[in-house]
Formats: C-alpha cells, sequence, structure tokens
C-alpha cells in the first residue's frame, strides 16, 4: 500500500513537471539566433511578421494576451504581448516577443533619399571592375537594380579568421574580394596530360565571382526580426 501511495505521488509530480514544461512558449521553427557567439534574444528568419505571429498565436501551451501592431520606420509587424504589464513600455515587467519585418520597397526608397551610399556597398568591387574593363554601364545597372534589396537584409553576426564576431555581409564580400585578387593571372589544369588554360578571360572570370557573391548574399540574408523582451530560457514563458 505504501509503494502504491509513492507511485501515485511519483505520477502527480511527473504530471505536474511535464504540464509545466509545455506552459512555455515554443521557439519558431526555423529562426536562427543573429549572433552565433553572444546569447541574446534576437533571431532572425525570413518568414514574413504575420506568419511568425500565428505561429505564436495558435500554439496551444500559452498565447500571447494582446496583439499590438508596430510600425517603425520601413519595419512592420505586431508585439505579442504575455502579461498584463505594458509591454509598450520597455521599462516595465513586461513579457512579449516582437516580430518585425523589412518592406524591401519602403526600404530602398529611403537609402535612395537618406543614404545611398548604404545601397552600393555590395556593389563597391563590382562597379570598380566595371570601370577599369569598361563594363556596360547597362549591365552593372541590370545587376544593381535587381540586387539592390541585399543591403535591407538582416545579417548574422558570425566570425571572422581570428575568432572576432563579423557580420556575414562584410565576411562574404571579403571573401570573393580575396578569391578575386588572387586569381589574377592564375592558370588551370584539370591535370598534367592537359594544357594550361584560363576558364575565360579575367574580366569575365572576376565578374562572375561577383555576381555568385551576390546570389551568396541572397542566401544569407534575412528579411524578418524576432525579438523576445529576455534571453530565451531565462524568464517564465521562454
Amino acid at each position: 500500500m505504501k509503494q502504491f501511495s509513492i507511485l501515485i505521488i511519483l505520477s502527480a509530480l511527473l504530471t505536474l513537471t511535464v504540464k509545466a514544461q509545455s506552459a512555455r512558449v515554443e521557439p519558431f521553427v526555423d529562426a536562427v539566433p543573429y549572433s552565433l557567439k553572444t546569447p541574446s534574444g534576437l533571431f532572425l528568419t525570413n518568414q514574413d511578421a504575420a506568419s511568425v505571429k500565428d505561429f505564436f498565436n495558435t500554439q496551444t501551451s500559452i498565447r500571447p494576451e494582446n496583439i499590438i501592431a508596430v510600425d517603425e520606420g520601413y519595419y512592420h509587424g505586431y508585439r505579442l504581448c504575455y502579461n498584463k504589464a505594458n509591454c509598450m513600455d520597455h521599462q516595465s515587467a513586461a513579457a512579449w516577443i516582437q516580430v518585425l519585418t523589412i518592406d524591401e520597397k519602403e526600404c530602398i526608397a529611403w537609402f535612395e533619399k537618406k543614404n545611398p551610399e548604404l545601397l552600393m556597398v555590395p556593389f563597391l568591387g563590382m562597379k570598380e571592375l566595371a570601370g577599369r574593363h569598361k563594363q556596360t554601364k547597362e549591365e552593372f545597372r541590370e545587376v544593381y537594380n535587381h540586387y539592390k534589396k541585399l543591403s535591407c537584409r538582416l545579417y548574422r553576426q558570425s566570425e571572422d579568421s581570428k575568432g572576432e564576431e563579423a557580420n556575414e555581409l562584410s565576411l562574404v564580400l571579403e571573401k570573393y574580394s580575396n578569391r578575386i585578387n588572387r586569381q589574377t593571372d592564375q592558370m588551370f589544369a584539370s591535370n598534367s596530360n592537359e594544357s594550361l588554360t584560363l576558364p575565360m578571360n579575367d574580366n569575365e572570370y572576376s565578374w562572375s565571382l561577383w555576381l555568385q557573391c551576390l546570389e551568396e548574399l541572397e542566401v544569407v540574408g534575412y528579411v524578418t526580426l524576432i525579438e523576445y523582451s529576455e534571453l530565451p530560457g531565462s524568464g517564465n514563458y521562454w
């Protein structure tokens, strides 16, 4: 009888533990941490703010008590409030998740008006190459117009070759710049029985590498920022 009572108590404790664990907000499925080195409440995704909001709002364990629309410049989205504190007051003890997506057209228009130099950052090497080798202005303009949205992306903080924190935008640009510098006058051979040949002339090869650079930036860039009011794992909700 005593053993049966102990089993009942253990079963009750296990049930309470499972319930306590299930009461936490589950993390968004494909979000990645903003920094690979420093833990924080910031995460990135390419799902839009509405999709992320719906994910949190339909969880069976715990849902936000209030959802507030947020517009900050060319960022638009929601703040999901999980307790009755004023979650728009950064000084309060509120628990919230904020989800903001960049409006691409608004962002480009803002940069073109306020700081067009920043839109050009991913293209500096390509622009220099076009000027040095008389690449047609039309060709460069087409590439620029297609990829200028890259300056309106969010990029993770990763590590450089020295182990220091660095933005992935800068790391990708540096990687391709180094590759192009090393390939000058370089010859390639598949094996000793074949003649040495260049895959294409120096200008075309460098141009193709810069195009690869832009394609890679498009892969590593994100459009939506997810921010938790405190570090996930440290609070009552996440």
